[in-house]
């Protein structure tokens, strides 16, 4: 898992890069945002703790291209509220085995790469809905997720605030791999287990605010609720997980 986190910090922080690429769009300057994050995140998995993890923040818009958290894409089409890109993603999601006392005997489950396609449209005084479609392209799973959100904004003196609603629907494939029992790693008390499609909601909310011409201050909640395909694995220990982000980003001169 420890190699995994990194990468999985720096997607969950990738809703602020969303919020300043409107700002970058809007005045269609290419703009680079280096920085640190900081994350405390809860992991599903038994007797396996993620201590709080510093790593960096990197976010580039421009004209066309992007990079946004662990998500690089190509805008293929775009207006004043609508946007149409094709991407490649970093997933973060896995463990080593040897973090767990109760995974001893598993294989790793590894992080991989995902290609889609993302659309996204905005409506004035509602928000911006997204809806993505992404496949395993290292065919580590060789599973499928489809992601459907929708992102507010609620100005708050200099404070900007952007609440997120998001369901997430992940293949049998993609659930297996992360969180199945093959035949060969069952033992008492882990018995096999093969994991079905999966609909997971999550709740997030983001705040930034920023110091000074350059400087941004941002922290993130973000909770997901983990559906009964997933608790039902004898790897899993509990029915949600909790995310906690602070960060610090600079943006570079023009």
């Amino acid at each position: 898992m420890k190699t995994a986190l990194p990468l999985l910090a720096a997607l969950l922080a990738a809703p602020l890069a969303h919020a300043q690429a409107t700002d970058a769009q809007s005045d269609g300057q290419p703009r680079w945002t280096l920085g640190l994050i900081a994350i405390e995140r809860d992991a599903p998995y038994r007797q396996l703790d993620e201590d709080l993890l510093v790593v960096p923040l990197v976010r580039f818009e421009g004209e066309r291209a992007y990079l946004r958290g662990l998500r690089g894409g190509f805008r293929l089409t775009e207006g004043d509220t609508f946007e149409t890109s094709v991407f490649l993603q970093a997933r973060g999601d896995g463990y080593e085995a040897a973090d767990s006392p109760f995974l001893a005997g598993m294989d790793d489950r590894r992080f991989s790469l995902d290609g889609g396609v993302a659309l996204s449209w905005r409506v004035p005084r509602v928000g911006q809905f997204e809806l993505s479609a992404a496949t395993d392209l290292l065919d580590r799973s060789g599973g499928q997720e489809v992601d459907a959100s929708w992102t507010g904004y609620v100005p708050a003196g200099q404070w900007r605030i952007l609440p997120t609603v998001s369901l997430r629907w992940q293949s049998a494939d993609l659930v297996d791999y992360y969180y199945g029992v093959r035949d060969a790693e069952a033992l008492p008390g882990r018995p096999a287990y093969a994991g079905d499609a999966a609909l997971l909601p999550e709740i997030s909310v983001l705040a930034t605010r920023p110091l000074g011409k350059r400087w941004q201050l941002f922290a993130r909640v973000g909770h997901t609720f983990l559906p009964s395909e997933i608790t039902d694995s004898p790897l899993v220990d509990d029915d949600r997980r909790t995310s906690i982000i602070l960060g610090l980003g600079y943006a570079l001169p023009d």
